[in-house]
């Protein structure tokens, strides 16, 4: 069992608003932090991060928490693991509760990350003095020059050189105390034939690779000229004109992009990141100020690059090369970014350029200036889908038709039902088709993928009391159902607008309402005594049901500041419903009278009979005298 100190401890040093922003673009909104949610995919920002509460609710899915919680969706864990994570984070120490077994794993594979962490970060020092003063090194200098890329992009990016020795690195690591083998399985050496090891990367342009937490973890090795007095064999015929370190426990070049690092916080600030092909390409880019530029890892883009991607941008412009390479990658990315809600663009390139050759270009239409307008005016990604097809269109029907399956499923996975009928228009004049005849194409990838073909009206998220939390008041005829509206809207006032929790009247409300109802009032009564704040992550937890849970997250985020208008409408709601709560309270009391009266005359005792009957009459009085005068 976990202490709960702990746990709010916990809660306390971490901070949600840079915790959220680690994974994705939040904006300033009032009081509150808004953003596009990473839980479901949705065009307009409706995630709300309240930094003074401490959690987080989004108004399309209705995810909602606290820090822990927002970690255990976002990176697909369990709480404990979720907790031990955040209290590392936070310097908070965590009684261990576990298997001594798994805490030593677990040991185990946290020093052997480091190990490796330490061997990459080592080379990638080797690597970038190597390219200042080691044997043959002026050729990748020379490659670089060739680019023009600067020296500082040259340091900001640490690239090196991987001298034209079978063992430089593996003496180097040697000297450092490496164990070779914790190097060989950072995938910087090779188990020699007669023993020993060799160096993975020989005679190589080295671009290093970091992960999310900014760790070297990899590389990639551009293949240089080879001079007649090398050894032979150091860089074989048929190497690949790129070579990339194996996966490791420390690298998995599906969930990595290049350039990560640098681009970070420029894609969070602009809320969009450009997609490129090559590691040479994100050095231009970055270069001519492009600085939100990413490329995969010598892979095509996967969905787990886009999730990482979406962590800090909401857009991206996809630009690949202009051949037909370029052309199907920029096609087969479409499913991979609706699946995770990235409204892409297409920057389109001319025939047989890259980004590195068009920004080098001596043409004055092509380098910065062009590039800039290339990313501009980029399409939509459906939007250059159609337009493409023309060029390979024919009169014949059937070719107009498999245009047309190329594209559907692009338009299918549209969201907005306004977008997707222009793009149903457009695709309509470009492929010279019937109308019904595009739809019904798109209509069968809509099914297929479990979307309707139009979409029911979204209901307000303005702030308005529900008829009840959920199961916490059970429904029993219509005055129970009065008073389940009744509580309801006291706890969404008071949540809204917390200085209602000093109004005298609520003192009473332990004889009105139920048992949680009281016990959320009280809660935030002391802590609003407290502090002045209320901590959402503590009201959450007397929630005792999702739904009550997703309820009460709700009246904690208000769409709309605390505005006079909002207090003095919260304050007309609460009366109303303690008016409301009262006259039932009056009603249930004087039944139950009448009931112990009647009980009374029947058993003959005829004294109690009538002090029952004389309490019953004053409970009318006083129900009268309130219908009377309103209160």
């Amino acid at each position: 069992m976990i202490d709960r100190s702990v746990v709010d401890q916990v809660r306390q040093r971490t901070d949600l608003v840079e915790l959220v922003g680690q994974y994705m673009p939040l904006r300033r909104a009032g009081m509150n932090w808004i953003a596009r949610c990473p839980f479901h995919e949705e065009r307009t920002p409706s995630f709300n991060v309240n930094a003074e509460r401490g959690f987080y609710f989004c108004f399309g899915c209705k995810a909602s928490g606290d820090a822990l919680k927002f970690y255990e969706q976002i990176e697909g864990v369990n709480f404990v693991e979720a907790l031990r994570a955040l209290a590392e984070k936070a310097g908070v120490e965590l009684p261990e509760t576990r298997d001594p077994e798994r805490i030593a794993e677990d040991r185990r594979q946290r020093d052997l990350g480091e190990r490796l962490a330490a061997a990459c970060e080592l080379a990638a020092a080797y690597y970038e003095r190597c390219l200042v003063d080691a044997p043959y090194s002026e050729l990748a200098r020379d490659v670089l020059s060739e680019r023009g890329v600067a020296e500082e992009v040259t340091a900001r990016f640490r690239l090196g050189y991987a001298p034209a020795r079978w063992d430089g690195l593996a003496e180097h690591l040697k000297a450092q105390k490496v164990s070779p083998a914790d190097a060989e399985l950072a995938g910087l050496l090779m188990p020699g034939r007669n023993g020993g090891w060799y160096d993975r990367f020989r005679h190589r342009l080295m671009f290093p690779v970091v992960d999310r937490a900014g760790r070297v973890v990899a590389f990639s090795g551009r293949v240089l000229p080879v001079t007649e007095d090398m050894p032979e064999g150091l860089v074989p015929e048929d190497a690949g004109k790129y070579i990339n370190s194996p996966e490791t426990p420390l690298y998995k070049k599906s969930e990595l992009l290049y350039g990560l690092g640098s681009a970070r916080t420029t894609m969070r600030q602009k809320a969009e990141a450009i997609l490129v092909e090559g590691n040479f390409d994100v050095v231009q880019m970055h270069q001519h100020g492009f600085t939100e530029t990413v490329a995969p890892l010598g892979t095509s883009f996967t969905e787990a690059q886009a999730r990482l991607l979406r962590r800090f941008a909401e857009n991206v412009v996809l630009l690949f090369d202009g051949d037909e390479a370029g052309r199907k990658a920029t096609a087969a990315a479409y499913s991979v970014c609706a699946e995770v809600g990235l409204a892409a663009r297409v920057g389109v390139l001319p025939a047989k350029m890259d980004p590195d050759s068009y920004l080098r270009s001596a043409d004055p239409e092509f380098g910065l200036e062009g590039m800039t307008q290339i990313l501009h005016g980029a399409p939509s990604l459906v939007e250059w889908l159609i337009s493409t097809s023309r060029t390979r269109l024919r009169d014949a029907v059937p070719q107009r038709i498999a245009a047309l399956r190329i594209i559907a499923p692009a338009i299918a996975a549209v969201r907005d039902i306004g977008e997707r009928r222009a793009y149903i228009s457009q695709a309509v004049h470009t492929l010279h088709l019937d109308e019904s005849v595009v739809e019904g194409i798109v209509r069968e990838n809509l099914r297929q993928i479990g979307r309707p073909m139009e979409f029911t009206e979204q209901k307000s998220t303005l702030p308005k009391a529900r008829a009840g939390l959920g199961e916490l008041f059970p429904s029993a005829g219509e005055a129970r159902v009065m008073d389940r509206k009744a509580q309801a809207a006291i706890v969404a006032s008071v949540l809204w607008c917390p200085q209602l929790l000093e109004v005298p009247e609520l003192a009473e409300l332990n004889t009105l309402v139920d048992k949680i109802t009281w016990s959320l009032v009280a809660e935030a009564q002391r802590e609003w005594a407290e502090g002045q704040r209320l901590d959402a992550p503590t009201l959450l937890d007397l929630a005792p049901n999702p739904a009550d849970r997703q309820w009460l997250a709700e009246q904690l985020s208000p769409t709309e500041a605390e505005t006079p208008e909002l207090l003095a409408r919260a304050r007309a709601m609460l009366m109303g419903a303690l008016t409301t709560l009262r006259r039932l309270h009056i009603g249930r009391v004087t039944a139950e009278l009448k009931d112990r009266s009647f009980a009374a005359g029947v058993d003959g005792d005829h004294k109690s009979e009538a002090q029952v009957l004389n309490e019953e009459l004053n409970m009318k009085r006083e129900l009268a005298l309130k219908r009377r005068v309103g209160g």
